[in-house]
C-alpha cells in the first residue's frame, strides 16, 4: 500500500504529465513579445494567443496578418506585408533609410528618391511559397528588407487580429 507522500507524488506526476500532453497538442500557443520591432501594436512583454500553423494550414495567409516564425534559429513576430507572386519596391536612401512601397506608387517615390539624393532601388518579385515581413517600427525592425523573403513552411503560429 501507498503512503501519502508517494501518492500525492504520483499524481503530481500524472497531472505534469497531462498538462504538458494538453500543451503540445492544443491549436494555440501561448506568446511573449520580446523586443519593440511590432511596436505600437504590441509592446515587449505582452501575451499574445497564436494559433499554431500545423492546425491552419488549409487557411491562406493574408496581407495585414501577424505571424510568428523562425529566422536563423531566432522566433520572430512579423506582419506579412507582401504574398507569393507581389511585386515589392524597396528605396534604399542615403544614411541607411529604406522606404518601402506598393508597385503602384513607383514612380511617384522614384521621383521623390531623386530629389532626396541617391538611392539604391530594389525591385522584385516575391517567391512562391514566401512571405514578405514587416516589423510595425520600421526604424528599429530587422526584416525582410534585411534578410529578403521568409519561407511559408518557417511560420509557427498566426496571431488573431485584436478586436
Amino acid at each position: 500500500m501507498m503512503d501519502k507522500k508517494k501518492k500525492r507524488l504520483l499524481i503530481l506526476a500524472a497531472f505534469g504529465v497531462l498538462l504538458i500532453g494538453a500543451a503540445a497538442f492544443s491549436p494555440y500557443r501561448l506568446i511573449i513579445v520580446s523586443g519593440e520591432s511590432m511596436s505600437p501594436t504590441y509592446h515587449s512583454g505582452r501575451l499574445l494567443l497564436g494559433r499554431k500553423q500545423l492546425f491552419c494550414r488549409n487557411i491562406p495567409f493574408r496581407r495585414g496578418e501577424v505571424v510568428l516564425f523562425r529566422h536563423e534559429n531566432e522566433t520572430c513576430l512579423k506582419r506579412i506585408y507582401a504574398l507569393p507572386g507581389d511585386e515589392v519596391v524597396i528605396f534604399r536612401l542615403d544614411e541607411g533609410f529604406n522606404l518601402l512601397v506598393q508597385t503602384a506608387d513607383y514612380i511617384r517615390y522614384y521621383r521623390l528618391a531623386e530629389e532626396i539624393g541617391q538611392a539604391r532601388i530594389d525591385r522584385f518579385e516575391v517567391p512562391e511559397g514566401e512571405l514578405f515581413l514587416l516589423g510595425d517600427a520600421p526604424q528599429i525592425s530587422l526584416d525582410s528588407r534585411d534578410f529578403g523573403p521568409v519561407p511559408q513552411s518557417a511560420v509557427i503560429a498566426r496571431i488573431p487580429a485584436d478586436r
